[in-house]
């Protein structure tokens, strides 16, 4: 827990010596890991920060905060391993009770672009689904769902985690060279940081809201 405030404090202060100790570095590694997998894996958690995290991370890679060739496999594992999870429910629990309800909890959006998606270009779509919130927690489920080898699921589930992860790490650590973030470095800085903050909170919200709405709708009405 000390480390986690010890986290906080030096992201919002911008304190890059504290950032580059390398116990608090390893204990980033642990946080966007998580989230990979949670994010990626999980339908109650598919409100978290997934692409913002990882142009944080490139900023954080260009400040040499952490080391490109230990968090890019990292998050590659860990997204890999999060849709692994997402295509075994929708195998395995894919007829239940439990599973639809978890599914209302998406947008009714959301899951229909995944529907869409997979009818007509099939499993390849995991591939530019990375690319849309929500999608690409709810698609893998619905791969599992319909039956997919694992075989074919694992090949594509792998491309598409690189060419998730790569590209926007890479945004990143580019837009971190350029000359307006240079010239205007703790502005970029906070917006870098707070960005997955807010993003994070809106998503909290919106399930909240999104609950709130349910539970009324369902409520006896006198």
């Amino acid at each position: 827990m000390d480390q986690f405030y010890k986290l906080i404090h030096a992201l919002m202060e911008g304190d890059k010596g504290v950032l580059s100790d390398p116990r608090l570095a390893l204990f980033i590694c642990i946080i966007l890991g998580l989230f990979m997998i949670l994010e990626n894996g999980f339908l109650p958690t598919a409100f978290l920060p997934g692409d913002s995290l990882l142009i944080l991370t490139g900023y954080l890679v260009y400040k040499d905060v952490l080391l490109w060739w230990i968090v890019i496999p990292l998050l590659i594992a860990c997204s890999f391993f999060g849709t692994w999870l997402g295509y075994m429910q929708g195998k395995f629990f894919g007829h239940t009770k439990i599973y639809h309800k978890l599914m209302t909890h998406i947008d009714d959006e959301h899951r229909d672009r995944a529907f869409r998606l997979l009818t007509k270009h099939g499993v390849l779509t995991l591939i530019c689904a990375r690319y849309i919130a929500f999608v690409r927690t709810v698609y893998p489920c619905l791969i599992g769902v319909a039956g997919v080898p694992l075989r074919t699921f694992l090949s594509i589930n792998l491309i598409s985690s690189i060419l998730w992860i790569v590209p926007l790490v890479g945004l990143g650590y580019a837009m971190s060279h350029t000359s307006l973030a240079e010239k205007y470095e703790q502005q970029f800085f906070g917006i870098m940081v707070f960005l997955p903050l807010i993003l994070l909170v809106i998503g909290v919200i919106a399930l909240i809201v999104r609950y709130c709405r349910k539970s009324k709708s369902k409520a006896p009405k006198d």
